[in-house]
């Protein structure tokens, strides 16, 4: 499997637990919107802890970006992520994924789960393709939302916060659901997905659900 080194450009704070990590983009290296890679710390010791991180940049940007939630309360990857600075070195590995944009739909994240349509909804925005897609998006509170600002930028009212005790249930999903997307994308906490998932199927979307393989 081939290995790329890539230095660490810039770090920006996104929310209290999350930053955003631009590296260096190796050369000849692509990849769709909403796809991800596996991502190390090239430190003694790390550099076969391999995690998978989506990418947040647009496939056309001259860097990459990786927005990461740190886990600080476990001695992980992203504990130790969460200590680097500019300059230091992450290790990349092959590009796969299939949570790409096939189409106009509803997008639905919890969490950390906005991080492949945050490349997505950056590249449609880009080419002037936003229209017609709307997310939905879960998060327990305010400070939790990454890219929020920009998200309501993006989309306008197309975006859905949903924050606190409320959640993306049967309720809320089978409301939106009425709209007939064409497509419905679905990313976020395993409790969250396999729920969605059987909302989506009971109601007869299931064909057009897009997750990640």
């Amino acid at each position: 499997m081939p290995e790329f080194v890539a230095r660490i450009l810039s770090i920006e704070p996104v929310t209290p637990d999350v930053k955003a990590y631009r590296v260096q983009k190796p050369a000849g290296y692509t990849f769709l919107a909403g796809q991800a890679t596996e991502v190390a710390v090239n430190k003694p010791g790390w550099t076969t802890e391999k995690r998978p991180f989506t990418f947040t940049s647009r496939g056309t940007d001259a860097w990459l970006e990786f927005t990461i939630k740190a886990y600080r309360d476990h001695n992980g990857v992203t504990k130790l992520l969460d200590t680097l600075g500019v300059g230091e070195e992450l290790l990349l590995h092959d590009v796969w994924g299939t949570l790409t944009y096939r189409g106009p739909g509803l997008f639905l994240a919890g969490g950390a789960g906005i991080t492949p349509f945050l490349s997505i909804l950056r590249d449609l925005w880009a080419r002037g393709a936003i229209a017609t897609n709307r997310l939905v998006f879960a998060n327990k509170t305010p400070d939790d939302i990454i890219r929020g600002a920009e998200l309501k930028t993006l989309l306008g009212s197309e975006f859905v916060s949903v924050v606190g005790d409320k959640r993306i249930d049967a309720t809320l999903v089978t409301g939106e659901l009425k709209r007939h997307p064409e497509f419905i994308y679905l990313c976020g906490p395993d409790p969250m997905m396999e729920a969605v998932s059987a909302i989506v199927q009971e109601a007869g979307f299931g064909t057009r659900l897009v997750v990640e393989d």
